[in-house]
């Protein structure tokens, strides 16, 4: 016992000392738990259909993420409810109300009194009673008899059957029936009586070797299986736990169009793959909703497999495994779907440090800027509207709002802005809050002002305050003495390097509903990591996944 005890401390210490993201660890090996309903969205009915592959597996998902079995059924369609009585209505579906239904998947039952050592003997057993079914109870198997709606009703029926130690049987706050779709037929029942992953109901589709199940739910097609649990003893979260590679054919088809070029998908089969690994390593969503990873924008996008095809398909296959890496550690491999020229530096944005997030020109989205959705874009304010826009963001100005400003990064994206009120005071946003608090699609934009009375014209140094008067009055002198007016188009050197003075209408100074603030902006996202769109362009002119990977993150690698 002692030497087992060793063994046991001695790999939880080599565990331990893996870093984080590093290519050594074992989280790769384990399927990715991705939650599919959860929170506001939780169901409390989940109808499963087989598209390949036939019958179900219950279960449960043990602390590896194995699949461990407790029964099964031959049935195509099943639904998957807590117990908790629900009617069922003419057309097929399982709601709360009573009233005009046409039969009840009631949540208490005729508890019969022996336990069985295995599945089959309780379902031998369940077959020679009426509407048996297998009960598997805080670890044991059980038989039980009848659905019905209350308990009087159930007890009623367990004094007719006279058999000894027969009880009325219900579940707790955690329990599931599985039924015949459009039927009140349980097919199995479970409850471990316990809160947390621990008490969550597995079921695995398909029954037959060799056979790659595909399963419907709510009108997508997903590989894998599924977790249902109920949090808090409410409506179901359901979490869909799949194979890392089958995964990314379920992200490759709704981040990228699936009719793009090959090398295009295959960066993006390199970003999503480490991305979802990284995730699951780090446990972002893990701790309240035990899954990894969700599939909204907020992570990846992520509707299982309908929109699979044979290219989208091999993108992944060919690039199965593979990663990049910063250093030896997973990168966070974010992207979006364009950055209107520029991507940016990720301290600008998230006011993190990420030496693979620098932001690089981008010479290749000018070839589809024509072509790319929601590419060129503009915003309109005036200083009432910017004013209360402001104001649902929590800035509350002190009287009208007199300016407005911008503060371009070194590649041209506005890293801040800053109004002023009426009083004089300045308020600055900057970061990820440019996009936020003025509602715009990213933060390449210029600031066009029209209308009012303008102040004086002149020339702003790279978007910094004040302004230089009108170059016809202003003059340079050269090395050897020569006094010469200043050009259209001149720079001037500042203390971080050469700047290109750049027209000024100057700042409005009235604050009238005749002043309009234009943003005039491309791209679509948070500006950092890889353009889905750039991606496009950089394989339509013959590069292949890795020329696009390395050219979007700074110094990685890809293994």
């Amino acid at each position: 016992m002692r030497k087992k005890l060793a063994k046991l401390l001695i790999a939880a210490l080599l565990l331990t000392a893996l870093p984080f993201g590093t290519a050594a660890s074992a989280a790769d090996d384990k399927p990715l738990r991705v939650g599919l309903y959860y929170n506001s969205t939780t169901v409390v009915v989940s109808n499963l259909e087989n598209v390949q592959g036939a019958g179900y597996a219950f279960g449960y998902y043990d602390a590896d993420r194995n699949f461990v079995k407790l029964g099964e059924t031959s049935e195509g369609k099943i639904s998957v409810m807590k117990t908790q009585n629900l009617y069922l209505t003419n057309g097929g579906l399982y709601v709360y109300e009573s009233e005009g239904a046409a039969g009840v998947v009631g949540c208490y039952h005729v508890h019969l009194p022996w336990t069985y050592p295995d599945f089959e003997s309780a379902q031998a057993a369940a077959a020679t009673v009426k509407d048996g079914f297998v009960a598997w109870i805080e670890g044991a198997y059980y038989v039980r008899m009848g659905s019905y709606a209350s308990r009087t009703a159930a007890q009623d029926a367990v004094n007719a059957l006279g058999v000894e130690g027969a009880t009325v049987g219900e579940t707790g706050a955690y329990g599931y029936s599985a039924v015949a779709t459009g039927t009140t037929r349980i097919l199995f029942q479970f409850d471990a009586n316990v809160a947390g992953e621990a008490g969550a109901f597995g079921v695995l589709p398909g029954l037959e070797e060799g056979v790659k199940a595909v399963t419907k739910f709510k009108g997508e097609k997903f590989y894998g299986g599924f977790r249902f649990e109920r949090i808090n003893g409410g409506d179901s979260t359901v979490v869909n736990v799949v194979n890392i590679e089958d995964y990314v054919k379920g992200v490759i088809p709704y981040e990228m169009s699936p009719s793009w070029p090959l090398e295009a998908l295959k960066a993006q089969a390199v970003a999503a793959r480490t991305y979802a690994i990284r995730k699951m390593r780090g446990g972002s969503h893990s701790k309240s909703y035990h899954f990894d990873i969700c599939t909204k924008t907020d992570c990846q996008v992520y509707h299982g497999i309908g929109l699979a095809n044979a290219t989208t398909n091999q993108a992944v296959e060919e690039t199965a495994g593979q990663m990049a890496y910063y250093n030896g550690q997973l990168i966070d491999a974010v992207y979006s779907s364009s950055h209107g020229g520029a991507s940016e530096d990720v301290k600008n944005v998230w006011g993190t440090d990420a030496p693979y997030l620098k932001g690089v020109i981008d010479p290749y989205e000018a070839d589809v800027a024509d072509i790319a959705g929601n590419y060129k874009w503009t915003k309109t304010y005036t200083p009432a509207t910017l004013k209360a826009r402001l104001q649902e963001k929590g800035i509350v100005l002190n009287g009208d709002l007199v300016n407005f400003t911008t503060k371009k990064s070194e590649t041209g994206n506005v890293i801040s802005f800053t109004v002023t009120d009426s009083s004089g005071k300045n308020y600055t946003v900057s970061r990820s809050r440019v996009r936020e608090y003025l509602a715009i699609n990213s933060i390449r934009f210029n600031l066009i002002i029209s209308g009012g009375t303008a102040g004086t014209p002149g020339y702003t140094i790279a978007e910094r305050p004040g302004t230089v008067g009108d170059l016809t009055t202003q003059y340079a002198i050269s090395g050897d003495g020569t006094v010469t007016a200043i050009p259209e188009g001149a720079y001037a050197i500042t203390g971080d390097g050469v700047a290109k003075l750049e027209p000024s209408p100057g700042a409005p100074t009235g604050t009238g509903e005749n002043v309009v603030y234009t943003l005039d902006g491309k791209g679509w996202g948070h500006s950092l990591g890889m353009s889905q769109w750039g991606a496009y362009a950089m394989a339509k002119r013959g590069m292949n996944y890795l020329d696009i990977l390395h050219f979007y993150y700074t110094d990685i690698t890809v293994e």
